[in-house]
């Protein structure tokens, strides 16, 4: 029993706060990147540099609360052609990155720009990918488009602690 004990203070430190992506940590105060907005219980940092920045990141939106630090990271990419190549490969580029760091696929839903809706109102949806990780964390890797001919590349990072039932505000913020 005592041995359970001790092998749990050695780890305790290392589960609370959790690696988080771009060099970042979950829990921990991370308004040093940028401008603070107080948005209702919830304090928000949009940044363009972290301590590992991602080259195709236009910008990125820390969120967090005073008790509970960073539960959220958004990082939104610089605009491509909808039906570009690049589109295609950085989205791939990302989505093995997250698969390589211990993500799983939970849930995909497919590109959908043939419809009506896309076509003649311009309400097209883009691929989505939602991923869970063995810590407890979640993601989620989204094409996003803005008009008929253009597109960006969102990725969504949740904390173990993040509750998307009680935060459903926090979803798909950018």
């Amino acid at each position: 029993m005592m041995k359970k004990f001790i092998l749990f203070l050695l780890i305790a430190p290392f589960a609370a706060n959790a690696a988080a992506p771009y060099g970042l940590e979950w829990g921990k105060e991370f308004s040093q990147y940028g401008e603070i907005v107080q948005k209702g219980i919830y304090t928000e940092v949009k940044a363009t540099e972290l301590p590992k920045d991602d080259l195709s990141a236009e910008y990125y939106l820390l969120v967090g609360k005073p008790e509970e630090g960073l539960i959220k990271i958004s990082m939104r990419t610089f605009d491509y052609s909808l039906f570009g190549a690049q589109l295609d490969s950085d989205y791939a580029e990302l989505e093995n990155t997250l698969q390589k760091t211990g993500y799983q696929a939970k849930k995909f839903t497919p590109r959908n720009t043939s419809s009506y809706q896309c076509i003649f109102q311009g309400n097209c949806i883009g691929r989505k990918l939602e991923l869970e990780h063995v810590s407890g964390a979640s993601a989620v890797l989204e094409v996003k488009i803005k008009d008929r001919n253009t597109a960006y590349i969102n990725v969504e990072y949740f904390s173990e602690d993040f509750n998307a039932e009680s935060d459903p505000m926090l979803v798909s913020g950018i």
